[in-house]
């Protein structure tokens, strides 16, 4: 079956061949087509890659003589001198305020009593804080506990706590961030109208994803 095929198809080969020649004499010779110019193509450049816009500079925090920084996004502008603070040998308070978005963020240093001590466990950051919290109660009115976690930045560790409240009969939210450090304790709050959840949110990651620790 197989040679037959091929044999088959040398046979047509073959006729077309023949027929060919029969019809050269009767037929003019046929001019060849031209052959088609040849196309030219451009490369293709490629299209630039698009690059992630990069988050506005914002306002740099200093701390501990520079050994904590972090920073705070754009809007918020220094209000220590104005706002009538006085700092002593004993503690250090920075306020930061964003008047469009009426955030904000007060960071203070204390040194504790000398026979008081501290140390960055787990059980005595979430104490310290706590009693920030009782501190506060006399202002803040119906405080309700959201989140609560330990973080670390470097080998820094760090207590978080996340609370809503009332405070002068304006709903807030607040988050609060301490350590000790250089037997001081460290602490940062954060105000924002409980209306603009997302602002917090932002204000919190923005510092937590800048923060270094010498």
């Amino acid at each position: 079956m197989l040679k037959t095929l091929a044999k088959g198809a040398a046979l047509a080969v073959l006729l077309t061949g023949l027929v060919a020649c029969d019809n050269q004499d009767s037929k003019k010779p046929e001019v060849p087509a031209p052959e088609p110019k040849p196309v030219v193509t451009q490369p293709v450049t490629p299209a630039p890659p698009v690059e992630e816009p990069k988050p506005a500079p914002g306002l740099n925090v200093s701390l501990q003589k520079g050994q904590i920084t972090f920073e705070l996004p754009p809007g918020f502008s220094d209000q220590t001198k104005l706002s009538g603070i006085i700092n002593d040998n004993k503690s250090t308070i920075q306020l930061f305020l964003d008047s469009k978005s009426r955030q904000r963020t007060v960071a203070s240093e204390v040194i504790p009593p000398e026979d008081m001590k501290i140390n960055t466990s787990d059980a005595m950051l979430k104490e310290l804080t706590q009693s920030i919290i009782t501190e506060l109660s006399d202002r803040y009115q119906n405080i309700k506990k959201t989140k609560e976690e330990n973080f670390t930045v470097g080998k820094q560790k760090f207590h978080r706590l996340d609370t809503e409240q009332t405070v002068n009969g304006q709903k807030l939210v607040s988050t609060i961030v301490l350590t000790v450090f250089n037997k001081r304790v460290v602490t940062l709050q954060l105000l924002t109208p409980a209306k603009t959840p997302d602002l917090h949110h932002a204000l919190v990651q923005r510092i937590i994803d800048t923060m270094q620790v010498k």
